[in-house]
């Protein structure tokens, strides 16, 4: 017995010494995270209610918003047209629960057959109701079985530079996209004419028809037009589009008007040579012949300066004006010529089709 204790403990003598000869197993440290996780303690609690509040806008608008898938007539064969599209996308937003939808025309114009595509994946046939190339707006109709969710209407008149907004569509064909900005320039939306509003808010291909809204999720515009880059987008002025939505359901074809002349802005040396000082006002460079200007006695250097009162300083809102209002109508002209400023009352006509765009 006390043979095998002193053998045992040899045993484990000799265990001890081998180990300790053997190289020591390194511990192996934990490996470091390739991250840091969040943990929202450093949040800033006013962006944290801003975040929620465009959450809540994204939640309340985009279910209204719907993309438009078109089918267009095909083009006359003629050559080097192979590759015309035969199809086009765009945008739209609900306005009333029984599906009628605003869209642009260009997005429409053309077309042959239209599927509509609801946010929640829902797909319908369109057809158009009525349309206006002028103002470039379309009202489409879908017939759902159930009531669909229509997005308010608000007021453009009360937009202003500054004022958050945002744009909604379906870029490319995707899904909708919120795209946040502000009214870089206020539309003017008056009893005659507007001017659109533009924004910085994202406005790409496909976003046509789609509405700029407010931050009470309002639409104060529908975009219709976009810069080449896609960050600046303009919009159709809603309150002109309001005017128009009864004549549009009822069919009604709206024929804008026409003045029949050539304009070009007016320079410093050319007010000088006219001795006009200030400057203001958009000169007269032709008057084409039997048209409406020549008629209501509007002669060529003529500097007009506003209409029915609205003070215009360039081409573009002097057209802008004049396409605004319906042929048949009578305008009120501030003319300024050979030194006098006298008034002149134009009935507008209907603009010739051979007509350039550029011809107000």
């Amino acid at each position: 017995m006390r043979r095998e204790r002193v053998l045992l403990t040899a045993a484990m003598l000799l265990i001890g010494v081998f180990g300790a000869l053997l190289p020591l197993e390194v511990a192996r440290p934990e490996p470091l995270p390739l991250w840091r996780e969040g943990n929202g303690v450093d949040a800033n609690p006013d962006l944290e209610r801003l975040n929620r509040a465009f959450v809540r806008l994204a939640d309340k608008v985009r279910p209204g918003v719907v993309q438009l898938r078109v089918s267009l007539n095909p083009p006359a064969a003629q050559d080097g047209d192979s590759q015309r599209p035969t199809s086009s996308r765009g945008s739209g937003f609900i306005i009333h629960p029984e599906g009628y939808i605003l869209t642009a025309h260009h997005v429409v114009d053309g077309g042959k057959d239209i599927e509509v595509r609801l946010a929640d994946r829902q797909r319908f046939r369109g057809q158009v109701i009525g349309t206006d190339p002028e103002v470039d707006v379309a009202l489409v109709r879908i017939k759902s079985p159930k009531e669909l969710p229509a997005i308010a209407l608000g007021d453009s008149d009360h937009a202003q530079v500054g004022d958050l907004v945002s744009s909604v569509g379906y870029p490319f064909g995707t899904e909708s996209s919120l795209s946040l900005g502000i009214i870089s320039r206020r539309g003017r939306s008056l009893a005659t004419g507007f001017d659109f509003i533009q924004t910085n808010a994202g406005a790409s291909a496909g976003w046509s028809g789609g509405p700029l809204v407010n931050v009470r999720g309002h639409v104060v515009g529908m975009i219709t037009m976009a810069s080449d880059r896609g960050n600046m987008g303009f919009a159709v002025p809603i309150n002109v589009i309001k005017a128009m939505v009864p004549r549009l359901l009822s069919g009604e074809k709206i024929v804008w008007g026409w003045l029949g002349v050539r304009v070009s802005e007016l320079t410093l040396e050319g007010a000088e040579a006219l001795r006009l000082a200030p400057v203001r006002g958009v000169l007269v460079s032709a008057v084409l012949p039997g048209q409406p200007a020549e008629k209501g006695g509007i002669l060529s250097h003529d500097v007009i300066l506003a209409v029915n009162g609205m003070r215009v300083d360039n081409p573009r809102e002097l057209i802008r004006i004049i396409a605004g209002t319906e042929a048949g109508r009578e305008v009120n002209l501030a003319i300024f010529r050979k030194g006098e400023t006298f008034k002149l009352s134009v009935r507008l006509g209907q603009k010739p089709k051979s007509a350039e765009r550029r011809e107000g």
